[in-house]
C-alpha cells in the first residue's frame, strides 16, 4: 500500500462544501444510512492493521454531504462524532498515512462550533506529536479550525499566531484568521493589530545588520515563511492590498481608528 490515499474523494469534500447551500434543510427525522456509514468508519478506524484506510475518505466524504444537505440534529451530533473519532481513535496511522486525519479534519472545518471543539482539542492534545514530521497535519488542522468561522477561537489562533515556535504552524495560525473576514469590525481589528505586532517585532529583529547572529537569520527565515499568508489574511481583513510590513503598518496607524 502506497504511503498516501489517493486525493479523488478528499478534493471532493472541497468541491462539495462549496457547491452545497449554507443553511441545511429541515430535519427529516433519524436517517438509517448516517447510521450505517459511522459504522463503516467506526470499523475503519479501528482495524489494528490499518487496512482498511482507503475506503475512510469516501464514507467521511458522504456524511460531510448528507450533514451539509440536512439531517436531524442528533444525526448532525453523531456525524462530528464520527468525525471526531477519526482524529482520536484506533491506532496512531504512522506520519505518512494521515489522509484520513486530513480528509475528517476537513469535514469537521465546515461544521463550525462543534467542529472547532474537536480540531481544537486535536490539535492542543498529544495524539500527534510536536515534531517537525507531524507539522503539515497540525497546519491542516489549525487552518480548518479558522474555517469553521468560530469567533470563539479568533483569541486562540492569536496566540499562535504571534507565539508558537514552529514557524510554519505561526504562518498557518495566522492564515486561519483570514476566514474571519466577514467577523464584525472589531474582531477584525483586533487580529489585524495583533498580527501587525508580532509581524513588527520580527521585522525589526530580522533587519538588524549583525549577520552572524542566529536569531537575526532565525527572524529572517520565519518572516520568509509567514508574509505571503500573513499579507493575504491582513488583505482579506482590511479590504486593501499591500505586500510589506512598512505599507501596512503606515495604513494601520492612519485608519485604525477609523471604520474600515
Amino acid at each position: 500500500m502506497t504511503n498516501q490515499l489517493p486525493c479523488a474523494t478528499f478534493l471532493s469534500l472541497v468541491l462539495t462544501s462549496a457547491g452545497l447551500a449554507q443553511d441545511p434543510a429541515p430535519p427529516k427525522g433519524p436517517d438509517k444510512e448516517v447510521a450505517e456509514k459511522i459504522a463503516e468508519l467506526n470499523e475503519v478506524v479501528q482495524d489494528r492493521k490499518q487496512a482498511r484506510d482507503e475506503e475512510g475518505l469516501p464514507l467521511i466524504d458522504a456524511l460531510h454531504t448528507k450533514r451539509q444537505a440536512g439531517v436531524d440534529p442528533k444525526d448532525a451530533a453523531a456525524i462530528v462524532k464520527a468525525f471526531a473519532d477519526v482524529l482520536n481513535k484506533g491506532k496512531l496511522r504512522p506520519v505518512g498515512r494521515t489522509a484520513l486525519y486530513n480528509g475528517a479534519a476537513m469535514a469537521l472545518g465546515y461544521c463550525g462550533e462543534d467542529g472547532a471543539k474537536v480540531l481544537k482539542a486535536a490539535y492542543s492534545g498529544k495524539r500527534f506529536p510536536e515534531k517537525p514530521d507531524w507539522v503539515p497535519l497540525r497546519e491542516n488542522l489549525l487552518r480548518n479550525l479558522g474555517r469553521t468561522k468560530d469567533e470563539s477561537m479568533v483569541k486562540y489562533l492569536c496566540n499562535e499566531a504571534r507565539r508558537q515556535p514552529e514557524a510554519a504552524l505561526q504562518a498557518a495560525a495566522g492564515e486561519a484568521l483570514g476566514n474571519f473576514d466577514e467577523s464584525s469590525e472589531a474582531i477584525r481589528k483586533e487580529i489585524v493589530s495583533d498580527l501587525l505586532i508580532r509581524y513588527g517585532e520580527l521585522a525589526e529583529l530580522a533587519s538588524q545588520t549583525n549577520a552572524n547572529n542566529v536569531e537575526v537569520q532565525n527572524a529572517q527565515d520565519r518572516l520568509n515563511t509567514i508574509a505571503e499568508k500573513w499579507n493575504g489574511t491582513l488583505a482579506k481583513l482590511t479590504r486593501q492590498n499591500f505586500t510589506t510590513l512598512r505599507e501596512w503598518q503606515a495604513w494601520h496607524n492612519k485608519h485604525r481608528n477609523q471604520p474600515w
